[in-house]
């Protein structure tokens, strides 16, 4: 048995979606498993589930923070300390450069700061003003860690990871290392590109390059490439 994980923006859903998702059915058909690991919200990434068949056996959300399985259950939560919630949220709520600000639940977006954060964002006017408050934050409190993607501040526990929730449903169901492959195109895909056996894309980052086992044009190739194998 193969396990892919797959990032879901730009490397799932794309250009290629329709091709890719028949390779998936197929893939899966043979005794196989497919991931989904991505740094949306399951709220958020439900919405274009609903439009395409893909046949998933986990989601990994919020970058790492929450496992849901096929069904929607929860799996594996890693929340931010509740003690830190508040101050962080307001840190960002309270700067005139942020447009909007969440608590991310892991179900849903909420304003109070009684909830458990499975994740915190939040939404710049200006990003490289954004970059200097992230940097802040992170210097400030050494329990989180986070990072700016193309529109928004996302912050989680130290401890979360795309590649940490893969070693977690690795051993929780006995997958051997070297039949997982790995596939994406952004920061946040880099450590699970370099643990497993991990693939990009040509044009991206030479971080990514670097780390990785190769390139392919999608994830249709990708499934081509493990069955000559």
């Amino acid at each position: 048995m193969k396990v892919i994980v797959s990032d879901f923006d730009g490397t799932l859903y794309g250009k290629d979606l329709e091709e890719n998702v028949k390779a998936i059915h197929d893939f899966v058909r043979h005794g196989n498993k497919f991931i989904i690991a991505t740094g949306r919200a399951m709220n958020y990434l439900a919405e274009d589930l609903s439009m395409i068949d893909v046949e998933c056996e986990y989601y990994i959300c919020n970058d790492g923070a929450v496992i849901f399985d096929k069904y929607f259950n929860v799996l594996y939560r890693k929340d931010i300390k509740q003690e830190l919630v508040r101050p962080i949220y307001y840190a960002l709520k309270d700067d005139e450069n942020m447009i909007e600000t969440f608590i991310d639940t892991s179900h849903g977006y909420v304003t109070d700061t009684s909830k458990c954060a499975n994740g915190i964002i939040a939404r710049p006017y200006n990003r490289e003003e954004a970059l200097q408050t992230l940097d802040t934050i992170l210097r400030k409190y050494p329990d989180v860690n986070g990072y700016m993607s193309t529109n928004w501040i996302n912050l989680f526990d130290k401890s979360v990871s795309k590649k940490n929730a893969i070693d977690y449903l690795a051993e929780t169901y006995h997958y051997d290392k070297k039949d997982i492959y790995t596939i994406g195109d952004g920061f946040n895909d880099y450590a699970m590109i370099e643990a497993y056996q991990g693939y990009t894309f040509p044009g991206c980052s030479e971080d990514l390059l670097k780390v990785s086992k190769g390139t392919v044009k999608n994830i249709k190739e990708l499934i081509e490439q493990i069955e000559e194998e």
